[in-house]
């Protein structure tokens, strides 16, 4: 999907609508995406569903969905920002299979290996909750080892191609924080 002019408009309305001190996050967010608006837009899909799970954004509704969440938000500017700034660090992780952590990189292989870019907002979750300590390493290895698994046996059957990750159990628990493990 083509997001260029989504996310060129969304751009513009946070220009209008943010201090310079805010400004100066989107900036490092354009940055760190090596100013891809169709990547940026890719991501904040993404950010999206994290953010709002029972409604996943058709790709034309990106800024309108994102202007909804950023104006009904109790959360200040800046920490909307600096939260988007984080995920988006998760996602570039995933999308350039750039992470130091043998078993991350082996689920974000099969991952990518099976085109279940789907599940790219778990996996996002799960790992800020491990960056932020909210799980511990076994309960990460156990949680990517199940994402892993799931990924594959819907990759292959055929039967299963269809079935949005969002379906699956492991998506439940990794939303439902309650039945996760916690360190």
């Amino acid at each position: 999907m083509d997001y260029m002019v989504q996310i060129e408009k969304l751009f513009k309305y946070l220009d209008l609508n943010l201090e310079i001190e805010d400004k100066i996050i989107l900036l490092k967010l354009k940055q760190n995406f090596n100013n891809d608006l169709n990547l940026i837009g890719c991501f904040l899909k993404d950010y999206l569903t994290i953010k709002n799970p029972e409604k996943i954004s058709d790709d034309d509704k990106i800024y309108s969905d994102f202007v909804l969440y950023f104006e009904k938000s109790k959360k200040e500017k800046k920490e909307i920002l600096l939260d988007i700034l984080t995920y988006s660090k998760h996602y570039l992780a995933i999308v350039f299979e750039d992470t130091g952590n043998i078993y991350l990189q082996n689920t974000i292989g099969v991952i990518n290996s099976c085109f279940a870019l789907d599940s790219y907002p778990y996996l996002m979750i799960l790992m800020n909750d491990y960056q932020n300590k909210k799980i511990n390493s076994n309960s990460f290895i156990t949680m990517l080892k199940l994402i892993s698994d799931a990924i594959l046996e819907r990759f292959e059957n055929t039967e299963n191609l269809n079935k949005d990750f969002s379906q699956t159990r492991i998506a439940n628990e990794i939303l439902n924080k309650s039945e996760r493990l916690v360190s």
